[in-house]
């Protein structure tokens, strides 16, 4: 009797049946819906945090980029200062050269009418710009070979 109840009523099954699958595909389909939602608000808001930072980042690129900018034309400055002075104290020194090379010149010239007292004054005086010399060309050297050293230090510590 069973099976015959059922083909009796096997339209109003099959609708029930039908029914029934097609509410649980609209629930499931409004829980996806549901999730996308979701996921779409969550991608919304990664996005702006996201770009936030981006921007945070370009300006403290920016910033950096000025600051750098402005060290380096302070740095370009201060040096074109220093060239000027280092060229004015290279004409000083070659100016004064020049006057000691003349100076001697016309020693040498008159050593062979000068008295034998004048010769010697002339020698120790010859000895004492020779040791002078001596002494800067050290301090010249010194002076260079720190600065060789304060180069590399430089060169070795910047940020690559």
């Amino acid at each position: 009797m069973n099976l015959h109840l059922i083909w009796k009523y096997k339209y109003w099954i099959a609708i029930a049946v039908l029914s029934f699958i097609c509410l649980g595909q609209l629930a499931y389909t409004n829980h996806l819906g549901g999730e996308l939602i979701k996921a779409e608000s969550k991608y919304k808001t990664e996005l702006a945090i996201s770009q936030a930072l981006t921007e945070k980042a370009k300006a403290e690129a920016a910033t950096k980029e000025k600051q750098w900018s402005e060290q380096l034309l302070k740095a370009e400055q201060n040096y074109n200062v220093k060239i000027k002075q280092v060229m004015a104290d290279a004409n000083r020194a070659q100016s004064a050269a020049d006057r000691l090379s003349r100076q001697l010149d016309t020693a040498k010239s008159r050593m062979s009418t000068a008295p034998r007292e004048t010769i010697i004054k002339y020698i120790d005086t010859s000895s004492d710009i020779l040791k002078e010399c001596i002494t800067e060309y050290r301090t010249m050297a010194e002076a260079a070979d720190v600065h060789a050293v304060d180069a590399v230090r430089l060169w070795e510590g910047w940020p690559k």
